[in-house]
């Protein structure tokens, strides 16, 4: 057993109510491994409340989890938080703070510069995803990854490997996902699920946005943006945007993509490149934070200098790669 993984079993076999939660807005590896540690600990027997600040995104809803994931703090308190796939406490959400300074709390992420903030910590940067490091555990603690404990696992392996396309898919990765095959998941229905969540409202609203796609430093970057004009007008949200920044990294000649997206608060950026190119350094100038190949963050500034300022950082990046 992993040295550092063995207190962390140990505190679970030994403690019974447990509150699991992912970060705010969560994607499919936040879900997906949220989701899978619940249906790990019911299988050990505990009692397990899951819990995510803004719930489950539409996009999600085939996923139909059979157990609710409360938006709001439980009122019989656990005896230990576990939190998934946040890179730093604040991606947790406002809500659960407090008990996050008052509780055992077992961390469990692969972000690159997490601080490091639970009582145990087990942070692995190699992992493709929180949702590998869980399918990890279950073996540890004897429960085999079938049902809905393998769809789970199976849905965080793919979302954060981009269907096992991206660098981060390791021989381990595509194991794990074999071993849930031959436990019974189908891949094909699972898939089928999954794509087929999209609406018309969606699909023009992002040919739109591809129209206005642009390039820079001399065409190693794209740029897309996302104003609330575009929403309102199209009647689509936020969770409309995800994936799109994928698609754009792939025009030839592009080592980065960068997604803009206008929000309350100022405006949410998302970052994607090629190879070796580090855009974890470059979301972190910003106060955010992620992987070498995919990271993010929010810039308080308009849209137009949002814009300049992480063309201007993205290229810097660029050039000492």
């Amino acid at each position: 057993m992993m040295p550092h993984l063995k207190p962390i079993i140990e505190h679970i076999r030994e403690t019974d109510n447990f509150l699991v939660l992912s970060h705010v807005s969560p994607d499919g590896d936040a879900l997906g491994s949220m989701l899978a540690m619940g249906e790990l600990l019911a299988a050990l027997g505990k009692r397990v409340t899951l819990f995510n600040e803004s719930g489950i995104p539409s996009r999600f809803s085939w996923l139909a989890p059979k157990r609710e994931i409360l938006t709001a703090l439980p009122e019989n308190e656990p005896d230990t938080i576990i939190v998934l796939d946040c890179g730093s406490a604040e991606r947790t959400g406002e809500v659960i703070r407090p008990w996050l300074a008052s509780k055992t709390v077992i961390n469990i992420d692969h972000h690159l510069g997490n601080p490091k903030f639970g009582t145990m910590n087990w942070i692995e940067e190699r992992s493709s995803s929180v949702g590998e490091m869980v399918g990890i555990l279950s073996r540890k603690l004897g429960v085999p990854m079938v049902g809905l404990l393998g769809e789970y696992v199976y849905l965080a392996l793919i979302s954060d490997t981009g269907d096992f396309c991206f660098n981060n898919t390791r021989p381990e990765t595509l194991e794990m996902a074999a071993e849930i095959l031959r436990l019974g998941l189908l891949p094909g229905p699972f898939h089928e699920q999954k794509q087929s969540t999209g609406t018309l409202n969606q699909l023009q609203m992002r040919g739109e946005v591809l129209r206005q796609a642009s390039l820079h430093a001399g065409g190693r970057v794209t740029l897309i943006a996302f104003t609330r004009e575009l929403f309102e007008r199209t009647g689509t949200g936020p969770e409309d945007t995800e994936g799109l920044v994928n698609t754009v990294l792939y025009v030839r000649g592009v080592q980065v993509a960068v997604s803009l997206r206008e929000e309350d608060k100022g405006i949410k950026f998302s970052l994607r490149s090629k190879g070796s190119v580090n855009v974890q350094a470059v979301a972190a100038l910003f106060g955010g934070g992620g992987h070498r190949n995919a990271a993010g963050g929010t810039l308080e500034v308009p849209m137009g200098e949002a814009k300049a300022t992480l063309i201007r950082a993205v290229t810097e990046e660029l050039d000492r790669a």
